[in-house]
């Protein structure tokens, strides 16, 4: 009973500081402007019954831990306003951020605003919509045939994948359409991939995509959706254990899911193979390269290695691959564990397959370069072997006619 009143009695006193210290801080008429990718501006009007000493501003972007803090002058009028650069501090498109401010006053009373929350669109073009469950199509250029078509190609993404991997589908994911790559691209906050079609963030389980009008509109559509969306599927799968998933495996995957493959990966993988250009499936499982022609080979050549293991293990044998690499199991580390096989045995098996390559002759051809080097160090004593040879004759014969003429 006695720590019952106790705890009343706390709970009064908390409650009657509060509202001593609402009586004495005010924020009012709170608004935020933005131009998407240029600036981000929040407005606020704080009324004090006391001087202010200093007033706080902060702000948790979604997906991240850390918090920006930043100091906010606030002028006799109480209208404080406070701007930052979405691209200097990584404020990724899409996401919702969480602001409050703290106002601390001369006496020493300090007061934390309730958190509000803002979401980062893309407010550069008029949005239209078209909803069903479990997605949101978004697109500014078309019509609404064209809004469903792209929610049809989701749907048939998600059968697609299921083929592949047992599912849980998200309660939401929204689709940005956008009408050429430029624009798109804008949303991704970087420089050096101009060749990027489409991207997904798939903690916020969102997708944009690029999808320019003309005869190749529906098959990219096909093509781009459905692999954004594996992306997705395999974050609600792992959680956060997603960044563990190697490269290779991780764009494998949502490259099988594609209802349209890409046409040319076939012919840039023989190219590759005949000009000895493949890459080494270990060297893809931190990352791709970053230029076009190498980033290219290197999404090819995932796609038809995660295929191959697909025809070879089935779905179990990739749910089972996903799990390990989930467990946080290196990249060699996780086929051992799934498929009691190695990767480079796998890559072995794959390049047979694919290309008819005869384990012996990659061995031997793996080879020649320690061949060469071994040649080269046992070279000079031959050769002096050799010349030591032919030098012990002529000696004998010399010896021989002096002991004549004698």
């Amino acid at each position: 009973m006695r720590r019952l009143i106790v705890s009343i009695f706390t709970t009064i006193l908390v409650l009657g500081i509060s509202s001593a210290v609402l009586a004495q801080v005010q924020v009012n008429n709170e608004e935020i402007d933005y131009r998407f990718g240029e600036y981000i501006t929040f407005h606020s009007e704080i009324l004090t019954s006391s001087p202010v000493d200093s007033v706080l501003l902060f702000i948790q972007r979604e997906g991240k831990y850390d918090t920006l803090t930043s100091p906010v002058l606030v002028p006799q009028d109480g209208i404080v306003e406070y701007t930052l650069d979405p691209n200097q501090d990584r404020i990724r498109a899409f996401s919702t951020l969480q602001y409050w401010y703290e106002v601390t006053l001369q006496n020493g009373d300090s007061f934390a605003t309730p958190k509000g929350s803002f979401y980062y669109d893309d407010n550069r073009f008029e949005w239209q919509m078209r909803g069903k469950e479990p997605f949101t199509a978004m697109w500014h250029d078309g019509d609404a045939d064209f809004g469903q078509s792209i929610l049809d190609a989701a749907q048939q993404g998600l059968a697609q994948i299921s083929n592949f991997l047992p599912i849980s589908v998200p309660d939401s994911i929204r689709i940005y359409a956008y009408a050429n790559p430029v624009d798109m691209r804008a949303t991704l906050q970087v420089s050096d991939r101009s060749w990027v079609g489409a991207h997904t963030d798939p903690d916020l389980q969102v997708m944009v995509v690029s999808l320019p009008t003309g005869p190749e509109q529906r098959l990219e559509m096909e093509r781009q959706i459905p692999h954004e969306l594996m992306h997705i599927m395999l974050y609600q799968k792992v959680g956060p254990a997603y960044v563990n998933i190697p490269a290779w495996f991780n764009e494998g995957l949502a490259s099988i899911a594609e209802l349209y493959p890409n046409p040319d990966y076939l012919i840039l993988l023989d190219s590759a193979y005949e000009k000895g250009n493949l890459f080494s499936i270990n060297d893809l499982c931190t990352a791709f390269p970053r230029d076009a022609a190498g980033a290219y080979l290197a999404y090819a050549q995932s796609a038809s290695f995660t295929r191959f293991l697909h025809n070879e293990y089935g779905s179990s044998g990739l749910e089972a691959l996903l799990m390990a690499y989930a467990d946080g199991l290196d990249c060699d580390r996780g086929t051992q564990v799934a498929f009691g096989v190695d990767l480079n045995q796998l890559e072995l098996q794959w390049r047979r397959d694919t290309f008819g390559q005869d384990p012996m002759v990659t061995a031997t051809t793996n080879l020649i370069p320690w061949i060469t080097l071994l040649l080269a160090v046992l070279a000079v004593p031959t050769l002096i072997i050799i010349s030591g040879l032919r030098r012990k004759p002529e000696a004998e014969k010399t010896r021989s006619q002096s002991a004549r003429t004698v």
